[in-house]
């Protein structure tokens, strides 16, 4: 049976300055369009309301990691 990826993957350093969280987001929503997501613009719009509302930096990674699997590099 063969693995199947569901959703993109995101390689992130968290100790320079991709580690930002707008930084992150951006390279999230980039991932979705490119990975073909259904509704790609959509989801991203939601993911990127819901961070913007998040209370915490950890709080905005975990809404982030709905969408995407982050890598650290």
């Amino acid at each position: 049976m063969k693995n199947i990826q569901t959703k993109p993957k995101i390689y992130i350093d968290f100790d320079s300055p991709d580690g930002n969280i707008f930084t992150i987001l951006a390279h999230a929503e980039n991932a979705m369009k490119v990975y073909s997501i259904i509704n790609a613009k959509e989801k991203a719009a939601e993911m990127r309301e819901r961070v913007t509302k998040s209370e915490s930096y950890e709080d905005a990674l975990e809404i982030i990691r709905e969408y995407v699997d982050i890598i650290e590099n």
